[in-house]
């Protein structure tokens, strides 16, 4: 019988010692946002491997995350060659920046990661369809800056942390005790618009993905999805960005996920999809997420409502029930609130959380992408689940 124990469900209040946790972590927690949530997702998932640090075993394929990693290093370049040219993206037409896109993508391929985008038939298929999303993709981007974005790219893959060589400090948020949460990692791309009366600047904080995402009000209340808005909040923190970006001070202006690889929608006919072929990759490219409204004008100067998410009255005026578009109150009040709750989770990883306990929202449950199953014993079909639901008044 004692062969059995092992495969018995967890002890839900199978934690870690304060004591014990301080060894794992150290007085300051390094983290990124993606950990922590993780932690949100099942402490125990985040245990084994901040805490253990335990690894995943590589495999020389080209999975998702390559092909994500690629596409970024794409614009990466990109950007910096137009930054060494001293120009910015909105310079381009959108026929150049297609034109650079490609021969950048093409460039990049041949020796990607070892011959990973060459290796196969498949692989090299891949390889042009992800150089051919990036080249829509830069041609919808610069298109919109000409014609009714205020803002501009200023920074790609922007990383914060307290190494050598970030070019921005790691986030630190004091938790009492003598513990502190130190937050690292990189932002995708940093626009800013220059406020050409004084030294500040409205940022935008942008997050490429290689499939469509939003953001949920109930995964981020209850902290499985902080990336977007806290990697705003450190900006929003950071005390002299001057030697980076020339500006005294970052106002928080928006936060959006954007779907690298488009999200097309379906039609009656071939011949209805093909009537505006322009127009279909526009709303393929459609930024999501949060912003504030009080700087629409700057953001979409014509309201063409392609490039950004949010409805219009006869009048001019924003619906009140906008999920995206918020009063500058309620947007700083998320801002806010996104900083409460990392603080919360630092102070719970330090108490010794670390307990198998994966939350359900519907049918979505954090195991389907977990790679330590193995090694928390529960049964998927029996298990409690902890479900999630709103934790706040809904939107209006």
């Amino acid at each position: 019988m004692k062969n059995l124990d092992a495969l018995r469900e967890p002890e839900p209040a199978e934690n870690l010692s304060p004591a014990l946790a301080e060894k794992l972590y150290g007085p300051v927690l390094r983290s990124s946002v993606s950990r922590l949530e993780e932690f949100a997702g099942c402490p125990f998932r985040f245990f084994v491997r901040s805490g253990l640090r335990a690894g995943e075993r590589k495999i020389f394929e080209l999975d998702a995350r390559e092909r994500g990693s690629f596409q970024h290093d794409v614009l990466k370049i990109f950007h910096e060659q137009l930054m060494a040219e001293g120009k910015r993206w909105r310079d381009l037409t959108p026929a150049e920046a297609r034109s650079r896109a490609g021969k950048i993508a093409a460039g990049l391929t041949e020796n990607y990661r070892d011959g990973l985008l060459r290796d196969t038939a498949e692989s090299r298929f891949a390889a042009r369809a992800l150089a051919e999303s990036l080249q829509d993709f830069v041609e919808v981007i610069v298109s919109w800056l000409r014609e009714q974005n205020e803002f501009d790219p200023a920074a790609a893959e922007l990383e914060f942390d307290s190494q050598p060589g970030a070019r921005i400090p790691a986030w630190e948020i004091d938790l009492g005790g003598g513990h502190k949460l130190a937050l690292h990692g990189r932002i995708d791309r940093v626009d800013l618009w220059r406020d050409p009366a004084g030294g500040d600047a409205l940022a935008l904080v942008l997050d490429y993905k290689s499939s469509g995402k939003k953001l949920d009000k109930v995964l981020a209340e209850h902290g499985v999805q902080l990336q977007l808005l806290t990697y705003l909040n450190v900006l929003r923190h950071w005390t002299n960005p001057r030697g980076v970006f020339g500006v005294n001070r970052l106002i928080p202006a928006g936060a959006f996920y954007v779907n690298l690889r488009g999200e097309y929608k379906g039609g009656g006919s071939r011949d209805e999809i093909l009537s505006d072929a322009d127009e279909s990759r526009r709303k393929a490219y459609r930024h999501t997420g949060r912003f504030d409204a009080g700087i629409l004008d700057k953001l979409d100067r014509i309201k063409a409502r392609d490039q950004f998410n949010y409805q219009l009255k006869k009048d001019g005026s924003l619906y009140a029930n906008a999920a995206e578009a918020l009063p500058r109150e309620e947007f700083e009040k998320l801002l806010n609130g996104i900083e409460t709750q990392l603080r919360a989770m630092g102070e719970r990883i330090f108490s010794g959380a670390a307990q198998v306990d994966p939350y359900r929202k519907g049918k979505q449950t954090p195991c389907e992408f977990c790679d330590y199953q193995a090694a928390c014993r529960i049964d998927k079909w029996t298990h409690r689940y902890r479900v999630l639901g709103a934790t706040s008044t809904p939107d209006k």
